[in-house]
């Protein structure tokens, strides 16, 4: 998959997983070599007759796992998509979005987890009690 840290042997298919200037996403290629100790990048191939180098290792993805990489990606995106679409219900304006967190902060030991980051309770409080003091 894109973004492991496994290192591409020379002459090893792989298929770019996102576009670059000049080759676009999904063009399969074979490693010419790679550079670096700690930093590594890899110089291509492409079957399209370009060669592209200092390409990072999350850009490439083995051939024989690029159906997994994109049904992965597309099952990420849409959890991506259901997590924002639950992060609407803190950024609404309604008093009711507001109750709806601090009532599940309270039931939940007090912090609630709002797109992977913790908001502790004291804030959703004194939040909600600005909102009243300011009438909103």
């Amino acid at each position: 998959m894109a973004g492991k840290s496994e290192v591409l042997e020379r002459r090893e298919r792989v298929v770019l997983a996102d576009d670059l200037a000049g080759v676009a996403e999904g063009t399969p290629g074979e490693v010419m070599m790679h550079t670096g100790m700690r930093w590594l990048r890899y110089w291509v191939r492409f079957d399209s007759g370009a060669e592209r180098g200092s390409i990072h290792r999350d850009k490439l993805v083995k051939e024989a796992e690029w159906e997994d990489f994109l049904t992965e990606r597309a099952a990420a995106e849409a959890a991506a998509e259901a997590a924002a679409a639950a992060g609407e219900l803190v950024g609404a304006s309604g008093s009711d979005a507001t109750d709806e967190l601090s009532e599940a902060g309270d039931d939940a030991g007090g912090d609630v987890v709002v797109n992977g980051a913790t908001v502790p309770a004291h804030l959703l409080t004194r939040s909600a009690s600005a909102r009243e003091r300011l009438g909103g």
